[in-house]
């Protein structure tokens, strides 16, 4: 627990490690480059309005990762591996950084109209699903900064809202709980300099549960929620027909999946969700469509705080699918076995690479990127140790020979620990593999 924020992740020492020190990273290479701006190229030459403002602007992200970090401590350095420590560091799955969902928390927590018209679509949603919503559980996924969990009835027996970017999460969990958030922003969009954020039914607010969570990996048990309600996720998602999965699992027998967001520009995504290919979705993935309608809505609206900010415009999909029947099966390659691991080729999926941070002093920090499904980057942090197993992936040398390699490398890792590091991978879908050719 962390901020009042549960962290029911498979790996949560890890992925509080690494929310951590991505907060730390931000910080302090805002600093550094806001200090050497007038002495390095391209900025160098800039007039003193220009450079003015890009001082301004690495001093607002440097503030808000401080003030975000603040929210986590102390809990999370205490958790931070000793000088010369042997903990073995977990694969994790990367959500959105907080910079990117930072532009929701003044969305939520501002009074804006996107907020008041989203939440009023989604409500009504939900009154209309659940007439008496006694003793009925809703959750949403990619819950963000939280806004639209406080908008919902308190007469649900329980409202969750879970994501995987924690900073958001805990600046919502302290403003639910009726606590004032300062946030820094660049002058170019708020002369102050700095904005005020409040929950102003902050009873309303403390009866939300926030938690850490992955959308398609959750901790709920088979059939427990009544309600899941998704907004803006579907579209952004590799593959939406994972979530629909664990959607599936969670809900109760008969219970209702409400989705509202855009079709999307990503002509390559899998699914295209408008109406006429969201009805085929839903139905692949054991829904029945029970209602949509269209709406054209804006989305990171905060042009009523911030003047000067943009946003998108879309026409965004209201749809409401009952669970009714089974999935249609698609096929699967499963785990390989534990047994036989040693003789199986590793194999990367399409566009992988590793992505390193050159910066001076900093070690780690590496991204692991792959495109399995087209047009969707997947994005997972991963320590040396998994960088080094990916790195000797050629779709030839069979799981044993890398072992085999790394054991004889410097330093060495031993060949229980490359097979099992393997083993994690396979199941997390970072590689895929073929049997050995005779």
């Amino acid at each position: 627990m962390v901020a009042g924020i549960p962290l029911l992740v498979s790996e949560p020492v890890d992925y509080l490690r690494t929310e951590r020190a991505a907060l730390v990273r931000v910080a302090r290479e805002a600093r550094q480059r806001r200090d050497s701006i007038d002495r390095v190229e391209p900025y160098a030459k800039l007039p003193d309005a220009a450079l003015g403002r890009h001082r301004d602007v690495l001093n607002a992200e440097a503030s808000q990762a401080e003030s975000l970090l603040g929210l986590l401590e102390p809990t999370a350095s205490a958790l931070e591996p000793p000088a010369g420590g042997t903990h073995e560091s977990q694969p994790v799955r990367a959500g959105w950084s907080f910079d990117v969902l930072t532009p929701y928390l003044l969305r939520d927590w501002t009074h804006s109209p996107e907020l008041e018209a989203a939440s009023s679509r989604i409500c009504a949603a939900l009154e209309h699903t659940f007439p008496d919503p006694r003793g009925k559980r809703v959750a949403f996924a990619g819950c963000g900064a939280g806004g639209l969990p406080a908008r919902v009835s308190p007469d649900f027996e329980r409202v969750l809202g879970f994501d995987l970017t924690l900073p958001i999460l805990a600046a919502a969990r302290h403003i639910l709980d009726g606590k004032t958030l300062e946030l820094a922003l660049p002058r170019v969009l708020s002369e102050s300099g700095c904005i005020s954020l409040r929950n102003d039914a902050p009873g309303a607010g403390a009866r939300v549960e926030l938690l850490a969570m992955d959308a398609l990996q959750t901790a709920f048990a088979d059939r427990s929620i009544d309600c899941v309600v998704t907004v803006f996720l579907t579209d952004i998602l590799p593959d939406p027909r994972a979530l629909a999965k664990e959607i599936h699992r969670v809900l109760a027998d008969g219970g209702v999946w409400i989705n509202y967001g855009p079709s999307g520009n990503n002509l390559k995504a899998l699914w295209h969700f408008d109406q006429t290919e969201a009805a085929a979705f839903f139905r692949t993935v054991g829904f029945t469509v029970l209602h949509a309608e269209a709406h054209r809505a804006t989305n990171l609206d905060i042009t009523h705080v911030c003047p000067a900010a943009s946003f998108r415009n879309a026409v965004c999909y209201l749809t409401l699918a009952r669970k009714s029947g089974e999935p249609e099966a698609q096929s699967s390659p499963g785990a390989p076995d534990p047994e036989e691991i040693r003789e199986i080729v590793p194999q990367h999926f399409p566009g992988a690479r590793l992505v390193h941070n050159l910066a001076a002093g900093q070690k780690g920090g590496l991204l692991f990127q792959h495109d399995r499904v087209p047009g969707r980057a997947e994005n997972w942090k991963v320590n040396d140790r998994a960088a080094a197993v990916m790195g000797l992936v050629d779709g030839g040398r069979t799981v044993g020979e890398i072992a085999d390699l790394l054991s004889r490398s410097e330093p060495p890792q031993t060949i229980d620990q490359t097979l099992r590091t393997f083993g994690r991978l396979f199941a997390q879908g970072l590689l895929s593999w073929r049997g050995r050719e005779p």
